[in-house]
């Protein structure tokens, strides 16, 4: 590294001499004389001036024996264990890197989110890696530290940041070179991300900042729309455009009393057929973009199997899921869905719209910590003011963890 600086600041005799005289230098025959010494050449490759350096890579490439020269600053990401020698690094320190790379293939990088640099002059390697969320910062320190052979050890830990750390390994044998491996998160989640979807329960539009709030919330976000009320065709298409999910809430007896306004587009168990698949169809063509349905209310009809084979064979005809809640012991949804083979998931929990940010923050935090034991969990909310604002500033919090917001299509099964 400091090689690399004096170099630009005293330019050496080469990069004062014309380009003629640079042409008549006899640069082959004397890397034709130093081919029995490879480990050699491949030093020369990095700090030699950057013709003579090019022409020196491309003899080392016929020999078999390549490094790949990335920029023109002498940074290498050696191919094979050979050319990672012929830059003098050790076979110590090879068993080091090869055990740091078998880490990183646990913790799911690609050989594009990681970089090896050989710094032969200063006795140092640098790591680079991007590694993608799943896990807290502190677990995949912790999961790296493991990684060293015998002689190296870790030596130091600093974090610029909660998301950017470097290690540095040192070795008990002063001749071999220090590693540093600076990580920091990627944008990428690993596949078994702990997820959590939210469901908005009844959600509509109105002209104020708390629908802009959820409109404009930047992480994926379900809405659940009762078909019957105030501009449900309007915020569904507002809904969609602000790339939210959306999901017909479906009205099913018996409702409580403050939502008597939806009785018209309510399935009440006594209802023939035709009439259940009525209600179904004219509320599939009000909110046409759903993804799912879920229940709204209705633990009768939940227990009785012709109305809610009759519902789960239109949901099915509709290619989309069904979402529904626990509120009777004996509903026969599940066993239904799952011999019908309909994707559908359970509410596992729930925070109503009386609760303070503090408390919806203390369940998003209890949420969070089942969705790491279980891999995923799907709550539904209400939809306030204080719902949006925790789940805003939770956000981050969840990312730091590796919890991965989802849409609700992502757990159904």
């Amino acid at each position: 590294m400091a090689d690399k600086k004096r170099k630009k600041n005293s330019p050496d005799k080469d990069s004062r001499t014309s380009a003629s005289e640079k042409n008549s230098q006899p640069i082959l025959p004397l890397l034709i004389l130093t081919l029995a010494a490879l480990s050699v050449l491949g030093v020369a490759a990095v700090f030699l001036h950057p013709p003579t350096r090019n022409k020196a890579v491309a003899v080392m490439s016929k020999t078999r024996h390549i490094i790949d020269i990335i920029k023109d600053d002498g940074k290498q990401t050696p191919g094979t264990d050979d050319a990672a020698r012929n830059v003098g690094v050790s076979d110590a320190a090879l068993r080091f890197q090869n055990a740091l790379v078998a880490k990183f293939t646990e913790l799911e990088l690609r050989d594009a989110d990681y970089s090896i640099q050989y710094f032969p002059r200063d006795s140092a390697i640098e790591i680079k890696a991007a590694v993608p969320r799943g896990h807290p910062m502190e677990w995949v320190i912790w999961n790296l530290s493991s990684a060293p052979t015998a002689p190296y050890r870790v030596d130091d830990c600093v974090c610029a940041t909660e998301t950017n750390c470097a290690i540095t390994f040192n070795s008990s044998n002063a001749k071999q070179p220090k590693a540093v491996v600076k990580i920091q998160q990627s944008n990428r989640y690993m596949s078994n991300t702990a997820k959590i979807a939210v469901l908005i329960e009844n959600f509509g539009f109105e002209a104020d900042a708390t629908t802009a709030e959820y409109l404009s919330f930047p992480e994926p976000l379900t809405v659940a729309l009762l078909p019957a009320g105030k501009l449900a065709v309007w915020t569904a298409q507002i809904a969609d455009e602000y790339k939210k999910e959306v999901v017909l809430l479906l009205p099913m007896e018996p409702l409580p009393q403050q939502y008597d306004k939806y009785k018209n587009s309510m399935v009440m168990i006594h209802y023939s057929d035709d009439n259940i698949r009525n209600i179904i169809s004219q509320a599939a063509t009000a909110i046409p973009n759903f993804s799912g349905v879920c229940n709204f209310h209705g633990a009768k009809v939940m227990e009785d199997s012709r109305v809610m084979g009759i519902i789960l064979s239109e949901v099915s005809k509709r290619k989309a899921y069904f979402v529904h809640t626990d509120i009777s012991k004996k509903s026969v949804t599940p066993q239904l869905t799952k011999s019908m083979k309909i994707p559908n998931a359970p509410i596992q929990g729930s925070i109503d719209a009386a609760a303070t940010a503090e408390q919806v923050k203390e369940k998003l935090r209890r949420y969070s910590v089942t969705a790491e034991k279980t891999g995923k969990v799907l709550i539904k909310a209400q939809p306030s003011t204080a719902f949006i604002k925790a789940l805003k500033e939770e956000t981050e919090a969840f990312k730091k963890n590796g919890i991965k917001l989802v849409y609700v299509s992502e757990l159904v099964k």
